[in-house]
């Protein structure tokens, strides 16, 4: 089994929760104070709703949690929770997710280990689909990554207190419930694989050993994994990953893993994505301040969210050909590291001058997606990368920046997070920025200072992918949104696994 950090589990009912039960219901917020008329639930549940509207306790904002406690024969039963999903006009598969995250978050702080949750109907989405974003939304929520925690002396107190264990979906559409049930978990599965091998530290997770877990995934849901090693990338002159990697005790890795190639009745040409996948990054030579260094475990998580998107398309079996790329390395310092000044020469036969070896990213980056095109012909192409700080500056920390060559792959990658709600925003790329990062020395420099510093990034990787543009492509810089130092709705402090859910749909779309 694939570690997640969640250890919640679902059932189907269509009979009314029992009076002792904890139920769940969703609330809209607005003027009406009218209780839902739900068959699957008791009077005194309807009545509970009723007070809790009523008295202004529940006022249905998005992601509130009220909760009321039933009374009868001087006895306290369990609890009803009113969960806000917001005005009823904005109620979208996000509004969901946020809800029946907000719902796991409360039933973690209170140690509720049974929860009956009534799948509310709702205008305009389907009922799979409402399913669908309760359980990702649960899961993703209920997320912890303790697997250094509650070792050695550790105190009970200490250890994280645990989320639902159990939570019981009551329809009346059991069918449809249970094919949302069956997608949302396995999409939340594979963006919390991705959350949990991106927060494993340096120690842990290296090149060679991300390998290794991407091989036991692999054998797992079927998927094909081909690893390139040392020399075989050295045989390849694969430049760019070789320098970032050369001072490191463990050698880089290409990590390709392989969904549907060459299956079905007629063979089609793949999609291709790929990730960064910086174990831990110093900076090199260039270092980083040692201020918030320890955070650079994220800087792996272009690869995972590669990592999640491949789980997921196995595990739902979508008949599309689909190439995952991690290129791996450890960018650290030692007498073998490489320098400002040296030159490369990448995989496609572009030379570089490193100017900064905190700039490693788009140079392992740059031989995966060169080696990728040339070797799997893809359809089109999506890289994911932690790349730059300045993209942090641009967008903050709320959505991604994507750069591209290809008006329709970014509509599509649009249309795909209409579902996902995994924010993104274009911003330009042309000649201006190639004639930016060019080289007296060698063709390109890999940085040219801090201005403009995602495009740069952008510009440089543009020159690894067919220059007439006959391969889609699209870079997303999601330094912004890989990790999170706050609690959002949907995710703890720690790695979102951001990109999963919007590549498993464009990938769906095709």
């Amino acid at each position: 089994m694939i570690p997640t950090n969640t250890d919640v589990t679902f059932q189907i009912a269509s009979k009314p929760a029992g009076r002792g039960s904890s139920v769940a219901v969703f609330i809209t917020e607005g003027k009406s104070k009218r209780h839902p008329d739900h068959p699957l639930l008791t009077a005194d549940q309807r009545h509970a709703i009723q007070r809790l509207q009523q008295t202004g306790a529940a006022t249905g904002k998005l992601a509130e949690v009220r909760f009321d406690l039933l009374k009868g024969d001087d006895k306290i039963f369990a609890p009803l929770w009113a969960v806000g999903l917001g005005k009823p006009e904005k109620i979208n598969t996000e509004a969901i997710r946020q809800a029946a995250a907000a719902l796991a978050r409360a039933c973690r702080k209170h140690k509720l280990k049974k929860l009956a949750l009534v799948v509310a109907a709702v205008d305009g989405i389907s009922t799979s689909d409402v399913a669908e974003a309760i359980v990702t939304g649960f899961l993703l929520a209920s997320f912890d990554f303790t697997e250094f925690k509650g070792t050695g002396h550790a105190k009970d107190d200490d250890k994280p207190a645990p989320s639902a264990a159990a939570v019981t979906l009551l329809t009346d559409d059991s069918a449809a419930v249970k094919q949302g049930l069956y997608r949302g978990r396995i999409i939340a599965d594979g963006q919390n694989f991705a959350r949990t091998i991106a927060s494993r530290p340096g120690n842990v997770i290296n090149p060679p050993a991300l390998a290794k877990v991407a091989q036991q995934m692999a054998s797992e849901v079927s998927l094909h994994c081909r690893v390139l090693d040392e020399r075989q990338m050295s045989r390849l002159g694969m430049g760019g990953i070789l320098a970032v990697g050369s001072a490191s005790a463990t050698p880089p890795r290409m990590i390709v893993l392989e969904h549907r190639l060459g299956g079905g009745k007629k063979k089609r040409a793949p999609l291709m994505v790929v990730g960064k996948a910086i174990t831990f990054d110093t900076g090199g030579v260039s270092i980083k301040p040692a201020d918030k260094m320890g955070r650079m475990v994220y800087d792996k998580c272009g690869a995972m969210a590669v990592l999640g998107l491949m789980y997921t398309l196995a595990k739902l079996s979508i008949d599309v050909p689909v190439v995952g790329i991690m290129a791996s390395a450890e960018n650290t310092l030692g007498g073998t590291a490489y320098r400002p000044g040296d030159i490369l020469k990448m995989y496609n036969g572009v030379t570089v001058e490193v100017t900064n070896t905190d700039a490693e990213g788009r140079l392992v980056l740059a031989d995966a997606l060169a080696w990728g095109i040339e070797t799997y012909h893809p359809t089109a192409v999506v890289d994911l990368a932690t790349l730059t700080g300045g993209v942090i500056v641009a967008l903050g920390s709320t959505m991604a920046g994507v750069m591209s060559n290809s008006d329709e792959l970014v509509a599509e990658l649009q249309v795909a997070t209409e579902k996902t709600c995994e924010k993104f925003w274009r911003l330009p790329l042309n000649d201006d920025h190639r004639n930016y990062i060019k080289s007296d020395h060698a063709d390109i420099v890999n940085s040219a200072g801090r201005e403009g510093s995602p495009l740069q990034g952008a510009a440089f990787l543009s020159f690894f992918v067919p220059r007439d543009d006959s391969v889609p492509w699209a870079h997303f810089d999601i330094a912004g949104v890989a990790e999170t130092e706050k609690v959002l709705p949907c995710y703890g402090k720690g790695a979102t696994g951001w990109g999963v859910r919007t590549l498993l749909q464009w990938a769906m779309s095709k």
